[in-house]
């Protein structure tokens, strides 16, 4: 089935008139003309002529295009760990402060109100309407993830999985509850069936 969907989208690229390299399937000799994007995992990513990109299997290719991906994928530079390091502390910079919003309902609507102060090492949960501390416990970041620990209040001893996504003064921040039945969100999105809730916030 793969070898046919692979046949079949050389056979209709042949008939674009983009001007970049041609790729061959080894074993039938079809071709397809396309730009190089990367390589990802065993497959080649190819931008055609209509902007769109497809992937082609670097097994099935001939032997001068896996030549051709290979160099082209060790020339990409590594990222350095200093620059890694460096991206990590500035969104961690921009966590920091106090950040007020509410928790929404799996419809997205606003169930309740809350606010977080986030230090380098320390994030703080509180009721803004009555100032009333919740409480709370470290984290930790890597790439979209952000872990906590509870180390106060009603959450001490508790871990928290999560992702989040900061978007200038705005921050998602979506978690899996303290239950060990509960797993990492994939998406930013209160499910109450996985234990999985959302935080919406806004930097004061």
């Amino acid at each position: 089935m793969k070898t046919h969907l692979l046949l079949t989208c050389l056979a209709l690229c042949t008939l674009s008139t983009l001007r970049a390299r041609t790729w061959t399937e080894a074993q039938s000799g079809r071709t397809l003309e396309g730009d190089f994007v990367k390589l990802q995992d065993s497959s080649v990513v190819v931008r055609l002529a209509n902007g769109s990109t497809t992937q082609l299997p670097l097994a099935r290719l001939s032997e001068a295009d896996q030549t051709f991906v290979k160099e082209q994928a060790a020339a990409v530079p590594a990222v350095k760990t200093e620059e890694k390091a460096a991206t990590k502390d500035d969104v961690k910079k921009q966590l920091l402060g106090t950040w007020d919003g509410y928790m929404a309902d799996s419809d997205g609507s606003r169930h309740g109100d809350i606010r977080l102060e986030i230090t380098e090492d320390k994030v703080v949960a509180s009721n803004p309407r009555g100032n009333a501390t919740m409480g709370a416990g470290t984290y930790k970041l890597s790439g979209r993830r952000i872990d906590a620990t509870g180390t106060e209040g009603q959450f001490a001893g508790k871990k928290y999985e999560g992702i989040f996504e900061l978007d200038g003064k705005t921050l998602r921040w979506c978690s899996a509850n303290d239950n060990p039945n509960s797993s990492r969100p994939s998406k930013l999105q209160t499910n109450t069936q996985s234990g999985q809730f959302l935080m919406v916030l806004e930097k004061k």
